[in-house]
């Protein structure tokens, strides 16, 4: 049946997809074989595989199938392989760069009040993020001053300027803030008079009679003189999916990824600058940010081939988890494109699996063992992006051209923190953008 249409005020979120992240799915059985009628219906983006493989020379042919063949099965008692994502080196003489990470920390109170104040801390002593964006901080407006300082007295003396917007709808929930590096004496800084930077909460005008986008503290802006930095914490769609359509449906009245999309190509355009997006996005685009897919016959090229519909053969019960729903995960693509965005960390890692920003923490052994989902992301105009190569597994990304013919503001780096300790239940993510 259709989800309700959600309240102004939803029950509290839980993680996406925590019942999946939890146990492997029951009904992980072996595809049965297409019947003559199933194969008549083929999608046609299946059909057009099919002739493309038929065209296909019989050694390349060949090479697949025995490929596949030879795919050594999964050790279902060892953790999930991780792909090697190496950082970025920014060029020598490459001018200045500017390093953005941004956090889910599920409660910012309890994480300073808990010995996971030093995992915070130890985090950004040694990124030294010259923007440090944090998601689902869960202050009510009235208690920001009491942790801004103690966040003030935890992180380095130069992290002195914080901007938070918080819920109004529901109190103590969601929750974005924006942290801002000043130079030290004598060092150049990045960001110049950063107690002057414009930040603003919301999505403007179009989020006039949108709560949950006016009044869940969702969304911070940052101006700066080269690009526009927005930080978010995107809706969760709900245990029961109740704020499913609110997040896809483009025919409603208020859509999160209509109006997103809107949003940041209304920045684009009229700030005549590049976007960068960070955050929660809470949905899984690929079949490689779901660890669930991973013990699928044809994962990950054979699944990713096929329709976003027809991937949960066997998965069902993913269709029905936050984040995860196939009307996210068609929704997510068209909302990059509406807004003209790129996947910073597919745009160097598109093959890489394993890589994950989000372990449920109701069964201990999710991390351990590797079984967690992609949630959050870098985002960015396809501007800054169109200079960015793949790079081979173990290597760094190779530009075609050298790094004083490369245009400027760029991306250089984006990369997931999912092999250090965690502060909550979700990893930083980050990128390095040169200016």
């Amino acid at each position: 049946t259709r989800p309700k249409k959600a309240a102004a005020t939803s029950k509290e979120e839980l993680p996406a997809a925590d019942s999946q992240a939890d146990t492997p799915p029951q009904d992980d059985t072996t595809p049965a074989k297409q019947t003559k009628r199933a194969r008549a219906k083929a999608s046609p983006k299946a059909e057009a595989k099919a002739v493309a493989d038929a065209a296909a020379p019989e050694g390349e042919k060949d090479a697949k199938k025995l490929r596949r063949m030879n795919t050594p099965k999964r050790d279902k008692d060892s953790p999930l392989p991780r792909s090697l994502t190496p950082r970025q080196v920014v060029p020598e003489g490459t001018g200045k760069t500017l390093k953005v990470l941004s956090l889910n920390v599920a409660g910012l109170r309890s994480v300073l009040n808990g010995d996971k104040a030093q995992i915070l801390k130890a985090l950004v002593e040694r990124e030294l993020p010259d923007i440090f964006c944090l998601n689902e901080h869960k202050l009510k407006q009235e208690d920001v001053e009491e942790n801004e300082a103690k966040l003030k007295e935890l992180l380095p003396k130069e992290y002195a300027t914080m901007h938070w917007t918080c819920s109004t709808a529901k109190k103590g929930y969601s929750g974005v803030a924006m942290i801002i590096r000043h130079s030290l004496d004598g060092e150049t800084g990045v960001i110049s008079a950063p107690a002057e930077v414009e930040v603003t909460p919301g999505m403007g005008e179009l989020g006039e009679g949108d709560t949950i986008a006016a009044e869940e503290g969702r969304i911070l802006t940052m101006e700066l003189p080269q690009l526009v930095l927005v930080s978010t914490y995107v809706p969760n769609s709900g245990q029961d999916l109740g704020r499913l359509p609110y997040r896809v449906d483009r025919k409603s009245e208020h859509c999160w990824d209509r109006n997103f999309a809107k949003y940041v190509s209304t920045l684009r355009e009229s700030k005549k600058k590049p976007v960068v997006v960070i955050g929660d996005l809470n949905c899984c685009a690929e079949v490689q940010d779901i660890w669930n897919m991973y013990d699928r016959p044809d994962f990950p090229e054979g699944l990713a081939e096929k329709p976003i519909a027809d991937q949960y053969l066997g998965l069902t019960s993913l269709k029905k988890s936050a984040g995860l729903t196939p009307e996210e995960r068609e929704s997510f693509p068209k909302m990059l494109k509406e807004a003209d965005l790129v996947d910073t960390f597919r745009a160097l890692h598109p093959d890489a699996s394993g890589v994950f920003s989000y372990y449920s923490m109701r069964v201990v052994k999710n991390r351990s063992m590797n079984q967690g989902l992609r949630l959050d992301y870098v985002l960015a105009s396809s501007s800054l992006c169109a200079h960015l190569r793949p790079s081979a597994e173990g290597g760094a990304a190779k530009d075609e051209a050298p790094a004083g013919d490369l245009p400027v503001p760029r991306i250089q780096d984006s990369f997931i923190l999912d092999e250090d300790d965690l502060v909550a239940d979700h990893t930083a993510v980050g990128c390095t953008i040169v200016l």
